[in-house]
């Protein structure tokens, strides 16, 4: 496997199938475009006409943005110290290790829902249940897609790379101007340095913003407990999507060191083919 620099080729330590893995997961954060833009296509029409009349009138509300922040933040504050209770690290896994049934994957699923119509029937009184209930079982299922991928969850690094997948968004593979710069392994080093309760505060803000236009949508009479459903599953999905992709490439970091990080850039600029 190569890459080419110039006139010369030079070789690559990753071998196909971990370049093959790393473009994979790589286009899982680009795909992931985001729980807003995802919702924005969900609640297409009518319903997302709505949503937007609702979000301005969100937007006017004095001090909510605040109030859900602090309800996000003690949400996931909650959810990262409980998340993990009950999950060996990979060692002390048996050696035949099977996958999670069939089964679990659509009852988280439907969990979720269940408490997304109930919260978005319920109005503001059945708002924070829910938030507590959703973003518990979504760390849960981050530090499960973890300790698949090899992260030992009793280390602390390793309970902050949960917490990261809160924080990322989507960004583009391909290096096509200068706002795609600030990309994922760019965003990592951002966030490595600061403490756990920065970490959450920041992560509080950049959850809040979505929780806010959730509650916008769920505040829409009639069509609250439909969309307080569909969003919240909306949520799991996005979070799980980007949670697998976050945790394959820091396996593949752990497997390969920096020379993961020089692929992918190779890979955002076209030097080398995933498929050689």
């Amino acid at each position: 496997m190569t890459t080419r620099t110039g006139a010369e080729l030079a070789p690559l330590v990753l071998d196909a199938p971990a370049i093959a893995e790393l473009q994979r997961a790589l286009e899982q954060v680009e795909s992931g475009r985001g729980v807003l833009v995802r919702l924005a296509d969900l609640m297409g029409g009518a319903v997302g006409q709505a949503a937007r009349l609702g979000l301005r009138g969100i937007g006017m509300a004095p001090g909510l943005q605040t109030k859900l922040k602090g309800i996000a933040e003690t949400a996931v504050s909650r959810a990262f110290d409980v998340a993990i209770v009950g999950m060996r690290a990979p060692d002390d896994m048996p050696v035949a290790h099977t996958p999670s049934p069939p089964w679990r994957g659509p009852a988280v699923q439907a969990a979720v829902t269940v408490s997304g119509a109930v919260g978005g029937f319920a109005g503001l009184v059945g708002l924070v249940p829910d938030i507590s209930f959703t973003t518990l079982t979504i760390m849960r299922e981050i530090a499960r897609i973890a300790r698949d991928e090899g992260e030992d969850l009793s280390t602390p690094e390793a309970r902050r790379a949960c917490l990261e997948v809160f924080a990322l968004r989507a960004f583009p593979v391909a290096a096509t101007d200068e706002e795609s710069e600030l990309g994922y392994f760019s965003a990592r080093a951002l966030l490595r340095g600061r403490p756990v309760v920065m970490l959450i505060s920041e992560v509080a803000s950049h959850y809040g913003l979505g929780l806010s236009r959730k509650l916008a949508l769920q505040m829409m009479p009639v069509a609250g407990a439909l969309c307080g459903a569909s969003l919240n599953a909306a949520f799991l999905s996005h979070y799980r999507a980007l949670a697998r992709a976050h945790f394959t490439i820091r396996r593949l970091e752990r497997e390969h060191g920096p020379e993961v990080r020089r692929t992918a850039e190779s890979l955002r600029a076209g030097l080398v083919n995933p498929a050689f």
